[in-house]
């Protein structure tokens, strides 16, 4: 099974990749929360500033789904 990697937080366990000739994939990213399709295009956020929130909301992980063994998302953005 192949996964993309998220351009906000680089979690490397999306399903489809956020955006592609078709247009954005409208998956959320279960470690920052950004919706690719609404979160940019249907509020304006951009990646880099949503990225910035996340940081300082101290990398949280945003899913209800619990996170992976050993998550971190300080060390998952630093890869």
């Amino acid at each position: 099974m192949t996964t993309h990697l998220c351009p906000v937080c680089h979690y490397p366990g999306l399903a489809d990749p956020p955006w592609s000739e078709a247009g954005p994939s409208y998956e959320i990213c279960p470690s920052c929360g950004y919706e690719f399709g609404v979160t940019d295009d249907d509020l304006g956020v951009t990646p880099e500033s949503w990225r910035r929130v996340w940081i300082d909301r101290g990398h949280p992980w945003s899913s209800t789904a619990p996170p992976p063994p050993g998550w971190d998302g300080a060390r998952q953005l630093r890869r």
